[in-house]
């Protein structure tokens, strides 16, 4: 049987644990300090469950989750591991409208908030749905093949002609693609 989402969690603070144990010493003999160190993580658990919204999820096994839900899991365990920066690769990758709103909001959620270790967490997205960019993002940098064509605010981004030009081609008559369109009309909406 595999993991529940709470353990998923607690695991994530491995180092932290371990640290605090004398590499298992104290774990192994239940002194306080591991003790102290334990109801710390899943406390640090618990918030996070609460933060992407999935309390409700804490016994389920990890493996039985929706998809979108699992995604959530996945930040939620990055985010125990208390980075100063959170790297995502595509993040909404696979997520219908409304999972990726939610993770807007969880990572807007991150960017803006302390931790309750007291810091706040940068966040890199690498990303296509330009709703959860624009959304989310202070800073936006648009590469093309590879080839930066765009930097700045998402006002700018968005306004941008190599940014237009990229989505539409070369050709200014092609129809931009009902999907994309979509996007850059929710990322105006939200900006």
């Amino acid at each position: 049987s595999g993991m529940s989402v709470l353990e998923n969690l607690i695991v994530a603070q491995h180092n932290k644990l371990m640290r605090a144990s004398g590499f298992a010493i104290a774990g192994l003999l239940g002194l306080p300090g591991f003790r102290k160190a334990e109801h710390e993580a899943v406390e640090l658990a618990k918030y996070w469950l609460d933060r992407v919204r999935l309390t409700e999820f804490a016994d389920w096994e990890a493996g039985n989750l929706p998809y979108g839900a699992q995604r959530r899991l996945e930040i939620a365990r990055a985010m125990c591991t208390e980075p100063v920066l959170l790297c995502l690769d595509e993040p909404a990758a696979g997520l219908n409208p409304r999972e990726s709103g939610e993770l807007a909001e969880i990572l807007t959620f991150i960017r803006d908030v302390r931790t309750p270790q007291g810091h706040q967490t940068g966040v890199l997205l690498i990303e296509h749905d330009m709703s959860v960019v624009m959304r989310i993002s202070d800073h936006v940098v648009v590469l093309d093949y590879g080839r930066k064509i765009s930097d700045g605010d998402p006002e700018h981004v968005k306004n941008d002609p190599a940014v237009i030009r990229a989505y539409l081609g070369e050709d200014e008559d092609e129809a931009l693609p009902p999907e994309i369109a979509a996007d850059l009309n929710l990322a105006q909406k939200g900006a």
